[in-house]
């Protein structure tokens, strides 16, 4: 069974599925063959753990959705750097957004132009509070549960818009109607541009929602003025508490299309069901990877860190005495061989002696100068591949069986941390594009402030 957890609202949406298995079966109506909704409801946050106990040993699969106040989703255009760099600049960006309170997932939605034909990257990052993790955690603790995937309210909402075919290039509006609060959520293709949390108003008060219509169209007019070529042309509405009044309002409000959310026909037996939550649907559709921007809290990290500590030296410790146990009875040698063999490399020794004293002096004075690397050159070509504005801080050279190795750790002075970023790619393609150089690897690159600091490893081409 997978249990499909919304905590996106003030009160918890579950929902479970029957993860149907056996022979393939025919999807009428565009529905879910694998899936049966077995229940769903909504409960107090402090009901949540006694309803969890209760499905022990049941569920086979957990996926949650955290607090819409609690999470962000930003769009990024970077320069079109390589992927490590790429995450480096990402996390700079988050940071200087959203401070260091956040874990956070990002993916690449593509190449953009920039001005004169620059070539960037599209980034969409999306976060969730470090201590609402934890919160969350600390809930499934008191069960037998365990979430094995925690995402955002509008990822699980894109994948069921997705499902349903709504999602496009044209910017589309969907909005869930529920108690205290309600929720917006604005899309272009899979970018989330924009969320909302909004007050409902009591319907004594306010009976033909205007209220509401007011609020979605201040927040569908927000975006069309953040994005002035663009304009909001559907609004999907959700929820148990719409009504006519509420529809005729918001349609001449926002003066977009509106269609209803029919979540009938996406799961088996979701007909039976009082009401579907649209954030626990789109988890139970949502499929891991990229897309899916799943958190593991850090204390669960943690955990599955030591476990697999342990086990790694379990089996280290049995690889060693199982080793141990084959050298001892494959490697038995008596006193009178091991003495023998000592014997013959002492022989081969002294005879090379011999031979090394008889060489004439000139030649091994040029055997020792051949065997040096051309220093100069050497140094003239780092000097010219490291560019300006990178300080080179240590230069080692060491010869290992032959091989020159070597490396170099500097800092890149940027005027910000992208540009710094810039700089350690342009230092480690030049040193790729040398003719001395080879086995070029960058490693330690952190950014402290504006700077970038690095390491490059390489290996002598002579």
């Amino acid at each position: 069974m997978i249990l499909c957890v919304d905590f996106a609202g003030r009160k918890v949406n579950i929902m479970c599925l029957e993860n149907r298995k056996g022979p393939a079966r025919s999807s009428k109506g565009g529905r879910n063959p694998e899936l049966r909704v077995t229940e769903s409801l909504e409960l107090n946050v402090s009901d949540a753990p006694d309803y969890l106990r209760s499905k022990s040993g049941m569920i086979e699969s957990t996926r949650v959705s955290a607090p819409l106040e609690k999470t962000f989703h930003k769009i990024l255009t970077l320069p079109d750097l390589k992927p490590k760099m790429l995450k480096s600049a990402v996390e700079a960006e988050v940071t200087k957004a959203f401070g260091n309170e956040y874990q956070f997932r990002y993916q690449n939605l593509g190449e953009v132009l920039g001005p004169g034909n620059q070539v960037n990257r599209k980034i969409m990052a999306a976060g969730t509070n470090k201590e609402t993790l934890e919160e969350l955690s600390q809930i499934f603790s008191r069960s037998p549960v365990r979430p094995r995937m925690y995402t955002t309210y509008p990822t699980a909402v894109r994948a069921l818009l997705r499902k349903l075919g709504i999602l496009g290039e044209e910017p589309i509006a969907f909005m869930e109607l529920s108690r205290p609060t309600n929720r917006i959520v604005i899309f272009k293709g899979n970018e989330v541009r924009l969320t909302r949390e909004v007050s409902s108003a009591e319907d004594a008060k306010d009976p033909g929602r205007s209220g509401l219509a007011k609020d979605v169209f201040r927040t569908v007019l927000f975006y069309n003025e953040t994005y002035p070529d663009e304009r909001v042309g559907k609004l999907v509405f959700a929820g148990n508490s719409n009504t006519s009044e509420m529809r005729h309002s918001l349609s001449q409000k926002i003066g977009a299309e509106l269609i209803p959310f029919v979540p009938e026909t996406l799961l088996w037996g979701s007909e039976q069901m009082h009401h579907l939550h649209p954030g626990c649907l789109g988890l139970a559709l949502l499929n891991s990877g990229s897309r899916s921007f799943g958190f593991v809290p850090i204390s669960v990290q943690e955990k599955n860190k030591l476990r697999k500590i342990l086990v790694l030296s379990s089996s280290v410790c049995l690889a060693v005495l199982l080793t141990f146990a084959v050298i001892i009875s494959r490697f038995s040698f008596d006193l009178s061989n091991l003495n023998a063999f000592h014997g013959g490399i002492k022989g081969e020794i002294k005879m090379k002696e011999d031979r090394l004293k008889e060489m004439p002096l000139e030649f091994i004075d040029q055997t020792i100068e051949s065997s040096q690397p051309p220093w100069s050159d050497i140094l003239l070509e780092v000097a010219a591949v490291v560019p300006e504005g990178v300080a080179l801080k240590t230069f080692t050279l060491k010869n290992a069986k032959r091989i020159w190795r070597g490396e170099i750790t500097a800092v890149a002075n940027g005027s910000d941390e992208i540009n710094s970023l810039l700089q350690v790619e342009e230092t480690q393609n030049n040193f790729v594009k040398s003719p001395l150089f080879k086995g070029v690897r960058l490693t330690n690159r952190e950014l402290q402030g504006k700077q970038a600091s690095f390491k490059i490893t390489y290996q002598l081409d002579i």
